[in-house]
């Protein structure tokens, strides 16, 4: 009998271990928003793009290995920041919260893919889905009903 509890017990220790989850939530929603969302965000859509002044048109691209590693490097933040989001401790409900956090998730990755394969046009069109995914939550999670307190980041 007493062999059969020396065997059971680690057994339940481990059991009761695993049910943990070994991670938890640190930041607050509001600094990953800050300071992983938001600014890795403005990369990717500062990376690709034309801006048209008086008598003047620039083509804004990455043209060096540099420049595409740090839009490769800011969609993948961004693509762990929709992991970040649907945390316990963050995630402000089960349903849309959650397909809200996996769209930024998946258009982040495909922003990725299009960085790596230094396709501009890729970028620019997956920036859009990024910026649909972002705004998709801000306007079911952030901004109010009333259009007046509507503000950008």
């Amino acid at each position: 009998m007493r062999r059969n509890i020396c065997l059971v017990a680690p057994l339940l220790l481990l059991a009761a271990c695993k049910s943990a989850p070994p991670i938890k939530a640190v930041s607050t929603l509001e600094e990953v928003m800050h300071h992983m969302v938001i600014p890795n965000a403005d990369i990717v859509w500062d990376s690709v793009g034309t801006i048209y002044t008086v008598g003047h048109v620039e083509e804004r691209q990455p043209r060096t290995d540099e420049e595409w590693l740090a839009v490769e490097a800011s969609s993948t933040v961004l693509t762990e920041a929709g992991n970040l989001l649907m945390m316990e401790g963050r995630a402000k409900d089960n349903g849309p919260w959650m397909e809200r956090s996996r769209a930024l998730r998946e258009a982040a990755a495909s922003v990725h893919e299009a960085a790596k394969a230094r396709d501009v046009a890729k970028v620019f069109e997956r920036g859009g889905y990024l910026f649909d995914a972002c705004q998709g939550c801000h306007f079911q999670y952030r901004f109010t009903k009333d259009p007046n307190t509507i503000r950008s980041h």
